[in-house]
């Protein structure tokens, strides 16, 4: 990426990544050459999971198909934000993905049932540390 794209900044964790592309012709180039780098190291990407995703707030408006995405357990999409003197606006903001919502109240709902099959405050205390 650093060679061949040095303009474009980059996240990468295991096998996922986010490229950011400053136009969706430099996003279709650095897609062929990713994916023609995967070729020889006789990988592919993942049809689905591999997109151009365009990153609309309120300075971009222009429609695409894709405008969201998740990564690292947070979905990246248009969301509504207060800016400085409380004026509503739409950015390019995280949050937490469903799949990892889910996770979350399992976890809780478990801890819960552990919590209660203890003593009362023994169970809390558990929660708090």
């Amino acid at each position: 990426m650093q060679r061949n794209s040095p303009n474009c900044p980059f996240a990468r964790y295991a096998d996922d990544a986010v490229v950011h592309c400053r136009s969706q012709r430099q996003a279709e180039h650095v897609m062929r050459s990713i994916a023609s780098r995967l070729a020889v190291c006789g990988l592919t990407m993942h049809p689905e999971k591999s997109k151009i995703v365009y990153c609309k707030d309120s300075n971009r408006r222009a429609g695409y198909p894709h405008v969201s995405f998740t990564f690292l357990g947070f979905t990246f999409r248009p969301r509504k934000a207060i800016g400085q003197q409380n004026k509503l606006f739409t950015s390019f903001l995280p949050g937490v993905s469903a799949q990892a919502l889910k996770r979350m109240r399992r976890a809780v709902r478990e801890c819960g049932e552990r919590c209660a099959r203890e003593s009362r405050y023994q169970g809390f205390a558990l929660i708090i540390q």
